[in-house]
């Protein structure tokens, strides 16, 4: 062949379209930050059409996304399992196949609700995990992860609907994690003897690591956790019994830590602790581990630990937020109120939400997928937590001194 010919079909080539890869980015973490992450995540594309399957795109466990995200060549397709931070880092640093919506998932527009999971795809493993605490903070820092501070994320201390408790101390949350206290440890009056129950999160939970951190308890330790079972509807809602947490209780049993211990289960998500809590308790039946009753019905008070966001869902379902160690964090639906108690180091019930991703892959795409997000949180936080950018003080590792 000619060389003039040769060079005619080489400029036809270079001005043929390139294809574009499709790319697919799985994610998965804490459920406590699932709200400004997802927002986060759907305001990183440029167009959108997106499905999930839960009562609100906020609040669902599994997403999917689809469309065009700057920086990343063809279609990005992102999806979601909200599991945990313990077990997002685990599935991260292991490399679990986990189960995500397929991505032949109808989307029909944008905001396709209720997106069936009855044939989920566990082919694959996540690329990304969002966590509410540190990798070392778990049983599964095996070198393989890394990540960066994406937001701050507070808690706060809530006890159910109709508790006369107003503050609670690490030392006071200690022994109550421990067993059953009487009222007249938080309140100070001897006449208080009604008893006040401890109740939570599974030990997957983030939230649980980083409160039980914070409070000095140790998130290794033996709890005893109750749980409970209600009747009616808000705002009317009762709670008439109250489990020591059974064994054999699925994910909601401790599968980490004093594995499957009477006591030590919880549950998985921070919604289920919010509904509760937003129960009355006026007659409860208690019970041990194996069902037995404890005595007769008696007026007990429910105590518990949450994420903002979670807390604010209990208050409007009319439990009790406390304050922690003496100070009052404000929230509502609309943020944090007072946001300068965690800024200036004042409230410390709270821990750095991370995204990790695995070291050692191609992880290009990734990288820029993730300073998007991270790009996209302090928008998207509602009342979940802070900006890292607002902070004044900081903390090396969960739990860690506060300070300038």
């Amino acid at each position: 062949m000619k060389l003039k010919n040769i060079l005619a079909i080489a400029a036809v080539a270079a001005l043929a379209p390139v294809a574009m890869a499709d790319v697919t980015i799985n994610i998965t973490g804490a459920t406590a930050f699932r709200s400004a992450a997802s927002t986060a995540i759907k305001n990183s594309f440029t167009s959108v059409e997106y499905a999930y399957n839960g009562a609100s795109f906020t609040g669902a466990t599994y997403q999917i996304f689809k469309g065009s995200l700057p920086g990343i060549t063809g279609n990005t397709t992102i999806r979601t399992q909200w599991s945990g931070s313990v077990e997002g880092v685990r599935d991260l640093a292991q490399q679990n196949n986990i189960g995500f919506l397929p991505t032949s998932t109808t989307m029909n527009g944008t905001g396709v609700a209720n997106a069936p999971t009855g044939s989920l795809d566990t082919s694959s493993p996540a690329q990304l995990a969002f966590s509410d605490v540190y990798a070392s903070s778990t049983p599964y820092d095996n070198g393989t992860v890394t990540g960066e501070n994406a937001g701050v994320i507070a808690f706060r201390m809530v006890a159910n609907q109709g508790a006369t408790i107003t503050n609670i101390t690490s030392q006071q949350f200690r022994a109550l994690a421990g067993g059953t206290q009487p009222l007249s440890l938080f309140t100070g009056n001897a006449s208080d003897t009604k008893s006040v129950l401890f109740t939570g999160r599974n030990d997957g939970s983030g939230t649980r690591v980083s409160v039980f951190a914070e409070t000095g308890l140790g998130f290794t330790g033996l709890v005893q956790q109750w749980k409970a079972t209600t009747s009616g509807t808000e705002p009317s809602l009762t709670i008439s019994t109250l489990q020591l947490w059974p064994t054999g209780d699925g994910t909601n049993a401790s599968f980490i830590y004093n594995t499957d211990t009477a006591g030590n289960g919880g549950y998985s998500s921070g919604g289920t602790v919010a509904t509760a809590l937003g129960g009355t308790t006026t007659s409860v039946q208690l019970k041990n581990a194996a069902g037995t009753n404890i005595g007769s019905p008696q007026d007990v008070v429910l105590v518990s630990y949450l994420g903002t966001n979670d807390s604010t869902t209990a208050v409007t379902n009319g439990a009790v937020a406390l304050a922690y160690n003496g100070v009052t964090l404000g929230v509502n639906s609309g943020g944090i109120t007072t946001p300068a108690l965690i800024q200036n180091g004042q409230y410390t019930l709270w821990g750095y939400e991370h995204l990790f991703w695995v070291t050692g892959s191609d992880v290009d795409d990734l990288l820029t997928l993730k300073d998007a997000i991270i790009a996209g949180i302090p928008g998207s936080l509602g009342n979940a937590g802070l900006a890292i950018s607002s902070m004044n003080v900081s903390r090396s590792d969960d739990g860690g001194l506060v300070a300038p």
